[in-house]
């Protein structure tokens, strides 16, 4: 999972969709891994996170 105060930009690898860590994005649970963050776009779980 991603700490929201320490990241202010995501973007999703996958389709390019980019936006502000917080609301926008989705989280899903996905044994083993835990929480994820995922795209409200693609659905993808490929984030990448940067300031």
């Amino acid at each position: 999972m991603l700490d929201t105060k320490e990241v202010s930009q995501l973007t999703c690898l996958e389709c390019g969709f980019e936006a502000p860590a917080g609301e926008t994005w989705n989280r899903v649970t996905a044994p083993p891994f835990g929480l994820l963050t995922q795209c409200p776009e693609c659905g993808s779980t490929n984030i990448h996170s940067h300031s």
